[in-house]
């Protein structure tokens, strides 16, 4: 009986030390996800603020190719 009962108690530690191992990858993945959020946030800001300076420089360009053309 007493044989069994150590081997009941070995195998839930093991189970424990597995479920303390699995929390501490699904908290690194966590913290991997936050921070891919926080830089994909973060590249769609420089984006869009690239996006708009492009915008204003062709927007420049075509006025100014309007502008010859009406001249010539």
């Amino acid at each position: 009986m007493f044989k069994i009962l150590k081997c009941i108690q070995s195998d839930v530690s093991d189970l424990k030390g597995r479920q303390d191992k699995q929390d501490l990858r699904m908290e690194r993945i966590e913290d991997m996800i936050r921070k891919w959020r926080r830089d994909s946030a973060a590249m769609l800001v420089l984006m869009r603020g690239t996006v708009g300076v492009f915008d204003e420089r062709m927007s420049d360009l075509e006025d100014d190719v309007k502008l010859i053309n009406e001249r010539g």
